[in-house]
């Protein structure tokens, strides 16, 4: 009967169920933090990645047109802004682009 009780909400809750609550509670927030960590590594993932095909890009350019790293960085940020495409899909096109040295003909390659 104290069983009926407790699940009808006459009887007070006991230390039990307050610690297991809490417990609960304390589960809910881990895997929001978790939940939230995922979403931040995977964010990191898509930068490190990012960082990788802009600096290939970066590095065509510079070997290219004989410029500086900061020139040819403009000369990215330029391409991104007038085209109004985002700077990591130029670079990706670049680079996927991109002749081995000394090849004749152009590879063709599917695009981004």
């Amino acid at each position: 009967m104290t069983d009926d009780r407790k699940e009808n909400g006459s009887m007070p809750p006991t230390h039990g169920d307050d610690a297991i609550l809490e417990n609960q509670c304390q589960c809910e927030i881990k895997n929001e933090e978790l939940a939230t960590l995922e979403r931040e590594v995977d964010g990191l993932k898509v930068a490190l990645a990012s960082r990788t095909v802009i600096g290939i890009a970066l590095g065509i350019i510079i070997e290219r047109h004989h410029v500086t790293e900061p020139q040819g960085f403009q000369i990215l940020k330029k391409l991104s802004q007038h085209s109004n495409v985002k700077l990591r899909d130029i670079a990706a096109r670049m680079a996927n682009d991109a002749q081995p040295f000394g090849s004749k003909t152009p590879q063709r390659s599917s695009r981004i």
